[in-house]
């Protein structure tokens, strides 16, 4: 519909008074806790490094590289997913990057309350998600391709409903070697943007679960399977270690790992 697909963009913001995921702490609970207050702390920690305890880690762990990727892998999985599910082929990313800052919430955290995150793909198409925790903007969440667009959420949200996934062509250019549009495209869609309705009789939580449980019993793929889950967390793995370690990462698909030198195909 839109040609060769060349970019796809997305965005998670918020904002608040208190910095994101400065929770409520419970101050009778701990190590020292009694009864439903007891914490047992080293069980908590798991693999994490050792440390004394800490109840601001505990209540707000999503702060701490010892057990999140803050932004990234706390929001980013709502906006890869369905991407990966557009494109029509989940795929792995071939080089991955991030970058950010803690520009506002100074206080304890380690994980930025600004991240973004740019990956190119192999079949010639680049991934691009902004985000901050300190600014509720969002950019539409959309697909952009040579002769067209197609913008899943021009409010940007993408765990909200939208009344329509709306297509907006290209202006068309042309003759050259890269023509845009072309007497095809116009034949079949014409050369106004239109609106696909969407069909919000259901929540899309409801919506997704019912097309899980459904596959249980059909035995069916789902719309969100492990496949696609996985190419969606990996991208998203990748762009924290990038930012963290301050070099572009390359997926090795085959072996499965990270290098910050391109793999060969």
């Amino acid at each position: 519909m839109i040609g060769h697909m060349i970019m796809s963009q997305g965005s998670y913001h918020r904002n608040g008074t208190t910095g994101e995921w400065n929770w409520p702490i419970d101050k009778e609970a701990g190590p020292d806790g009694k009864g439903d207050n007891y914490l047992d702390w080293k069980t908590w920690l798991g693999p994490a490094p050792k440390r004394p305890y800490d109840a601001d880690r505990f209540f707000r762990f999503r702060k701490y590289w010892d057990y999140s990727g803050g932004i990234a892998t706390d929001l980013f999985f709502h906006v890869v997913s369905p991407l990966q599910i557009c494109w029509g082929e989940a795929q792995y990313p071939t080089r991955v990057s991030g970058a950010g800052g803690i520009y506002v919430f100074k206080d304890e955290r380690e994980v930025p309350d600004t991240f973004h995150l740019m990956a190119d793909y192999a079949k010639g198409h680049s991934l691009v998600l902004s985000s901050s925790m300190a600014n509720s903007q969002h950019i539409p969440g959309l697909i952009r391709g040579h002769n067209g667009t197609i913008i899943m959420v021009e409010h940007g949200q993408f765990e909200r409903t939208t009344p329509n996934i709306m297509v907006r062509p290209e202006p068309e250019f042309g003759p050259g070697p890269f023509p845009t549009g072309g007497a095809e495209y116009t034949q079949k869609f014409g050369r106004k943007e239109f609106a696909i309705p969407v069909d919000n009789s259901k929540d899309m939580m409801t919506r997704h679960i019912e097309n899980f449980l459904g596959c249980m019993r059909t035995r069916e793929k789902p719309h969100l399977d492990v496949e696609t889950a996985a190419r969606a967390q990996v991208v998203i793995n990748l762009a924290v270690e990038a930012y963290r370690d301050g070099h572009t990462l390359y997926w090795d698909e085959k072996n499965w790992k990270a290098s910050t030198k391109p793999v060969k195909a």
